[in-house]
């Protein structure tokens, strides 16, 4: 146990402690550091990232979380362990937390009554956010960025909420990977206080660790068994892969990283079974390659487990095309299962084909989907923007002449928002396409929402030009991978590209994206700056995301329910009190619905 962990002298005076905190939080982050003897280092560097993160001292409400489903596996493994312990301490005035990695409480043991107020007060229940970030110094929360035991005393807690609680806590771990998974702290007044804590913290550590490897063994005993027996009976590549372990030969490992090992396993869990009795078309990194696909045997519900044998590269028809950027923004049909990474999407040549002989384009779909993306990236970043939505009507002219002007010079001219153009300018835009006509390649695009165009507008579409429906990220999210990529690229100072781990891909392929392309964008601007130049794992992205769950086919049933919920509440402005109204249900069971079919607000 090192001195940072438990004091030779526990802190007696919380006052000085107070006046320490205080006059830091006066100075600032750049505060000099205290007198020695005042304040242990680790607390120390634990104040200082409060200041940073600007945590109130103040008692405060805390986030609270439906916890019941996270990190079963975790709460699995303690739960023996916790319930041993707790009978052990009979009624003595102690509570036993296990925490996930983000700090939320997942379960909590406190048999003495009084002492249950005392947490209860504090917050310290299930589901309640003890992150660093969202309550300062603490066992639970300072152990997740420390990565080792600590122990908290009474005033050292930087937030007046916990001022009267002790805390020994200790990380845990994964078995084999070392991946933080959580936490076990031991908490009681701090007059209580004992240097049996931190022992017994550590001890009942281990101990779930221990459980964990337990339950871990049967499953990776058969996809180690599943990858020896595949390995020894060829020299082809040999993957066995589960959501997120991977086991490779030295052959196989060039075939996959963070990127292609989330398509891979979202392609694999796509298979129709009956396909795999012989050799299936596969995403890896460079392209596809044809292999054969077995399930372990062993594997269970969600910790299924596939194992791989990739066959000798095709002949060259087989080869895929270099990625063009821009053009897979979005086919009109269901893309390759590895879009934009290492290839295009079979959309492309049906841009190709559209734009070929044609000098006026459509482009359809819906809000953020990236049609403006799409028509610079046909056009040129130096075209004619001009929003359609801004036209008065009445005003004259003015717009119609400056792309006239622009298409007279062979300038690209960009139309947006085409569903709020007025009837009166319909024959406008007749006659610029027109125009646009006597040109030598395309020059005019259109975009627009047909969902929500009138009727003078949609005749208007189908009779000038062809249209390229540019479907949302919802509707096909093969596209996800090869946008995180450029917009990566777009977003990151050169030699600060964040990479994204397998684990976060996977949640932004279950994620419904209601505000598609431009979601994402605002999300990887916002991975870029929090993280520059370092790898974004699951625990980086917002909870939203974090929690998704794997979409399944719905029923027309479903899928007309679902439309009738977004339907009212677009018709009431975003108000769920007025669309469970409108639509003759109660607001909870409005918000159940949305959450089950991942409806935004």
């Amino acid at each position: 146990m090192g001195p940072t962990n438990w004091p030779a002298t526990l802190p007696t005076d919380p006052e000085s402690l107070r006046s320490v905190r205080d006059d830091m939080l006066s100075r600032g982050l750049l505060a000099p550091a205290p007198a020695a003897g005042s304040l242990r280092p680790m607390i120390e560097r634990s104040w200082r990232r409060c200041i940073a993160d600007s945590v109130p001292t103040a008692r405060t409400e805390l986030d609270h979380s439906d916890v019941s489903s996270m990190t079963q596996a975790l709460r699995d493994a303690a739960a023996p362990v916790v319930d041993r312990m707790s009978e052990h301490l009979g009624g003595l005035r102690v509570g036993l937390f296990v925490s996930n990695d983000r700090g939320q409480i997942l379960l909590r043991k406190a048999e003495e009554h009084g002492h249950r107020r005392v947490l209860d007060n504090a917050s310290a229940a299930e589901g309640f956010d003890f992150s660093e970030v969202s309550v300062g110094t603490n066992g639970m929360g300072t152990v997740l960025v420390e990565r080792q035991p600590v122990l908290v005393h009474g005033a050292e807690h930087f937030s007046d909420l916990l001022e009267e609680v002790t805390c020994a806590a200790t990380p845990i771990f994964e078995p084999f990977t070392r991946r933080l998974l959580g936490t076990f702290s031991i908490a009681c007044a701090s007059r209580d206080a004992s240097p049996l804590m931190y022992g017994l913290t550590t001890d009942v550590g281990r101990q779930i660790e221990s459980n964990l490897t337990t339950m871990m063994s049967a499953r990776e005993q058969s996809l180690i068994r599943a990858y020896l027996m595949a390995e020894n009976s060829s020299r082809d590549p040999v993957l066995v892969l589960t959501e997120r372990t991977v086991f490779a030969n030295t052959v196989g490992v060039p075939h996959l990283d963070s990127t292609s090992h989330a398509l891979l396993w979202r392609h694999l869990e796509q298979l129709d079974p009956a396909v795999l009795t012989g050799p299936v078309r596969l995403p890896v990194s460079g392209g596809w390659r044809l292999g054969l696909v077995e399930a372990v045997d062993g594997a269970r519900g969600q910790q299924r487990a596939w194992c791989v044998r990739l066959l000798p590269a095709g002949p060259a028809p087989d080869a895929l095309p270099e990625r063009r950027p821009l053009r897979s923004a979005g086919p009109s049909r269901p893309a390759s299962p590895i879009a934009a990474h290492g290839a295009p999407t079979t959309g492309d040549d049906e841009v190709d084909a559209l734009v070929d002989d044609r000098r006026t384009l459509v482009i359809d779909g819906g809000p953020g989907t990236g049609k403006l993306t799409r028509a610079l990236g046909l056009l040129g970043a130096d075209s004619l923007v001009l929003d359609v939505s801004s036209f008065r009507t009445g005003r004259g002219t003015e717009w119609a002449d400056r792309v006239h002007d622009a298409l007279g010079t062979g300038r690209g001219v960009v139309l947006q928002h085409l569903e709020d153009l007025h009837a009166q300018d319909v024959n406008r835009v007749r006659a610029l396409a027109r125009t646009a006509a006597a040109r030598s390649s395309l020059r005019l695009v259109l975009t627009v929402d047909r969902d929500a165009a009138p009727d003078h507008v949609g005749l208007l579409v189908s009779a000038i030009a062809p249209v390229l429906r540019v479907p949302g990220l919802a509707e096909d999210p093969t596209r996800i991978a090869g946008l995180v990529q450029e917009l990566l690229e777009r977003a990151a100072l050169p030699g600060q590209r964040p990479q994204l781990s397998s684990d976060a891909l996977q949640c932004l392929l279950r994620w419904s994206w209601p505000g598609n392309v431009a979601e994402l964008r605002s999300l990887v601007d916002d991975l870029v700056r929090r993280s520059p130049g370092r790898p974004i794992s699951q625990a980086d992205l917002p909870p939203r995301l974090q929690q998704a769950t794997p979409a399944r086919s719905v029923s027309l049933m479903e899928s007309a329910e679902r439309q009738a919920i977004v339907s009212a509440l677009q018709s009431c402005g975003g108000n769920r009190s007025r669309a469970a109204d409108l639509l003759g249900i109660g607001r909870t069971t409005l918000y159940r619905k949305m959450q089950q079919m991942r409806i935004g607000s």
